[in-house]
């Protein structure tokens, strides 16, 4: 991270950042990477993930910590195994609820067992993600608790990848269009 006045920018947004100070074009910390993170709204994610049985968020998931990750120094960077681990359960939970919907009431008692646990383990890794990238976003935004882009622990906790993508739509929306001239 670097700082410019009480401005602090990552290494890969210096360049847009330095190009719009040159213009006098109002900007946010990390301007792009709040650009690079909006990719849709949260009412779809939350449908396509349903309907995917949560297989579509976990792609999100990767998706974002890779978008993410090239704004962090590599110490600060989000595991990829914490994210690879994400999917691989997110995989298996889906494939056993098909299995358990396809057998029915013939369905081994074990295949429900098995099927809870890994979906207890994938809620804490999905809860872990969610407040490793709440962490990072207020760290690269440079927001305090009271900030409105400040990304409450709170909400963190109850809807993870949803609140997180509600989040970024937010930010996104506060951000001058792209092009926009300055006025004046």
């Amino acid at each position: 991270m670097l700082a410019f006045g009480d401005v602090w920018v990552c290494e890969r947004c210096k360049p847009t950042f330095v190009q719009k100070l040159k213009e006098g074009v109002p900007i946010q910390e990390c301007e792009g990477l709040v650009r690079q993170l909006k990719s849709q709204g949260t009412w779809r994610l939350l449908f396509l993930g349903a309907v995917t049985l949560g297989i579509y968020m976990a792609h999100y998931i990767k998706r974002q910590t890779t978008v993410l990750n090239q704004h962090l120094d590599s110490e600060d960077a989000i595991s990829e195994g914490l994210v690879t681990s994400i999917l691989i359960f997110q995989y298996i939970s889906a494939i056993l609820s098909v299995l358990g919907f396809v057998l029915g009431e013939g369905a081994p008692i074990v295949l429900f067992m098995i099927g809870n646990l890994l979906s207890m383990i994938l809620v804490v890794l999905v809860v872990v993600w969610a407040f490793k990238s709440r962490n990072r976003m207020n760290t690269l935004l440079s927001v305090g608790k009271s900030d409105p882009r400040w990304f409450s622990g709170c909400y963190t906790f109850l809807f993870t990848g949803l609140y997180f993508n509600y989040k970024i739509n937010e930010l996104n929306a506060q951000l001058p269009e792209q092009g926009d001239a300055p006025s004046g």
